[in-house]
């Protein structure tokens, strides 16, 4: 059984959070964190939050919205191992300053993280990137 190249992901990673960081939505806003919900498969698409240094947020998505999800789509290609469907969607949070990033992966349930109007605000809090504790 092989598994897939770490080094190829972690690089795809790191690309994929520069990538977001210097999108022109982020650019010159005040933001504590970012998290993104990117789906690969079977349906491509992104939504996510920016959280704000007092405690606030606002729906935001990077502008290049189609580079982002293609990113991601090498990333989960990267990951894929022995043939076998590599993951759905995925969390992507990024906490200033670093960014640190903290990735989490769906490989079942494309809909895990999907928003709706009943779940908005605990979703959103949910979300919400941690301080991650060394």
């Amino acid at each position: 059984m092989s598994g897939f190249d770490q080094d190829a992901a972690d690089t795809i990673l790191g690309e994929l959070a520069r990538q977001i960081v210097a999108d022109e939505e982020f650019q010159g806003k005040p933001w504590r964190a970012i998290a993104l919900v990117i789906g690969v498969r079977p349906r491509r698409r992104v939504f996510g939050y920016l959280y704000r240094p007092d405690g606030s947020w606002e729906a935001a998505i990077p502008r290049a919205s189609r580079p982002t999800i293609e990113k991601a789509q090498e990333l989960a290609a990267a990951m894929q191992v022995d043939g076998r469907e590599s993951w759905k969607v995925c969390l992507l949070q990024l906490m200033a300053p670093g960014p640190q990033i903290t990735a989490d992966f769906e490989y079942d349930d494309h809909g895990r993280w999907d928003v709706s109007p009943a779940n908005l605000e605990s979703r959103v809090e949910e979300l919400r990137p941690r301080v991650q504790q060394r």
